[in-house]
């Protein structure tokens, strides 16, 4: 075990880690066991996080081409840009970009089964879907969390801004105000080049205050 999730007095949950080549696998495998052993009643049949935005890192956009690509009928050529603009919502003000799954007119993220208030890409879904857990958390914990969503987003804008010049097409937004990112806004990180979660090393991606507060030889 390289990570573990454990209750506090206060009620809420926290975080160690274990070991220093831990990994996001490793981390959201602590998740899963947590719920598992803590959580009543199971989430299976709730969907009220299915209703707030879900932002996106690099590899849970090709999560959701790989194990989804099939049913979602994407360009065969250029894949995490048609899912980009059929599946997600772009926002842009300035040089910040915001990238999240899409939504339905009521909503709902544009995966969730209304009817049976359950997740119809749940093979594929996303980070921030995966490390929720329905219990309030320490500020670390949630600094932490932060940390690995927003490099990981950081990572599917400079992927994007890239392929958008491959193809010789325009950036393209759902939203947006003056906007005018730049490459150099988003420099390589501890996701870059990496295709699983199993690849991202933790300490590579948490602040250097972040991790001295969550390590523990």
């Amino acid at each position: 075990m390289k990570v573990k999730i454990i209750k506090t007095a206060k009620h809420l949950y926290d975080l160690q880690i274990l070991q220093e080549t831990a990994t996001i696998q490793d981390y959201l495998d602590a998740i899963n066991r947590f719920v598992e052993e803590n959580t009543e009643p199971p989430c299976k049949g709730c969907d009220e996080c299915c209703w707030e935005r879900i932002p996106l890192t690099c590899i849970d956009v090709l999560n959701y081409i790989n194990k989804l690509g099939d049913e979602l009928d994407l360009n065969r050529e250029w894949p995490l840009l048609d899912f980009l603009d059929q599946y997600t919502y772009i926002c842009a003000e300035g040089g910040a970009v915001d990238i999240s799954l899409g939504f339905t007119p009521e909503g709902a993220c544009h995966f969730l089964n209304q009817g049976e208030r359950i997740c119809n890409g749940y093979a594929a879904r996303s980070l921030v879907c995966q490390s929720f857990i329905c219990m309030e958390s320490s500020q670390t914990v949630q600094e932490f969390r932060s940390q690995l969503v927003n490099t990981g987003m950081d990572e599917l804008v400079r992927l994007w801004m890239f392929q958008c010049k491959d193809a010789g097409i325009n950036l393209f937004y759902h939203e947006e105000n003056e906007a005018n990112p730049q490459l150099e806004d988003y420099p390589k990180s501890g996701f870059s080049g990496k295709t699983k979660y199993n690849e991202v090393i933790l300490k590579d991606i948490c602040s250097p205050e972040v991790w001295q507060k969550l390590y523990r030889k």
